[in-house]
């Protein structure tokens, strides 16, 4: 296990006041958006024919006509969680109830794991190597989530204050409907930036895995042959 640097965990709070009318917020909605990492775990089990079966996400460089076979690669995925806090209450003077965003939580995280076939980790120059050029795909994932964890955030406050950031006066026999729409709008608003997200990423992971970069690891270590190919 190589020491790694903290991800840079970046807090989104956004305050959000409404304007003067029958329905006000008595306090500013919260919107928090914050990137998690997880510690790299190293996998080492599995061998060289074994990760050959393994679904890569990344497109392989080389032309139809190489013999290629894959030393090791990053596995996980980023995961999204979000969850909306409504409160209410009724509307003065009137039968009917205001509705208004009191928080709004969503996670990033990431469980990087770095899969190096067993034959290839028993050879010191190799194994570093792979190491570094997986650590860059990790590196790539922090910085990933860093973004839209902010670009979220602001999302979600856009789209919350074209809305006003509060609903009603509404019928009490309206209001589960009303609740669920504005659920349903910030679902969808980190929903579409989610699909962004997935991507870019795909974008940056596959700009990595170019035959430079895979020269470049081959050539720190000129005297190294795989066991296949021996």
């Amino acid at each position: 296990m190589i020491p790694l640097d903290p991800l840079i965990t970046g807090t989104m709070m956004v305050l959000a006041a409404a304007s003067p009318k029958i329905c006000q917020i008595p306090e500013p909605a919260k919107i928090k958006v914050v990137p998690k990492t997880e510690k790299v775990t190293l996998d080492t089990s599995r061998t060289l024919a074994q990760i050959q079966n393994e679904n890569i996400d990344t497109i392989n460089p080389y032309g139809y006509n190489s013999v290629t076979h894959t030393n090791g690669f990053m596995e996980g995925r980023i995961q999204l969680r979000a969850t909306t806090e409504l409160d209410y209450k009724q509307a003065p003077r009137l039968p009917a109830y205001c509705l208004w965003y009191k928080r709004v939580d969503v996670e990033l995280q990431i469980q990087p794991k770095i899969v190096i076939a067993k034959e290839v980790a028993k050879d010191k120059c190799m194994y570093k190597a792979v190491l570094t050029h997986e650590m860059k795909h990790v590196n790539a994932d922090r910085r990933i989530v860093n973004k839209y964890a902010k670009i979220i955030g602001q999302k979600v406050f856009d789209g919350l204050k074209q809305r006003g950031f509060i609903a009603g006066p509404i019928p009490p026999e309206n209001t589960e409907e009303v609740s669920l729409r504005m659920r349903e709008t910030v679902n969808q608003i980190i929903e579409l930036e989610n699909k962004k997200m997935e991507i870019e990423r795909a974008e940056v992971q596959q700009a990595i895995d170019n035959i430079e970069e895979y020269e470049s690891v081959q050539a720190q270590c000129p005297k190294y042959r795989p066991p296949n190919a021996r």
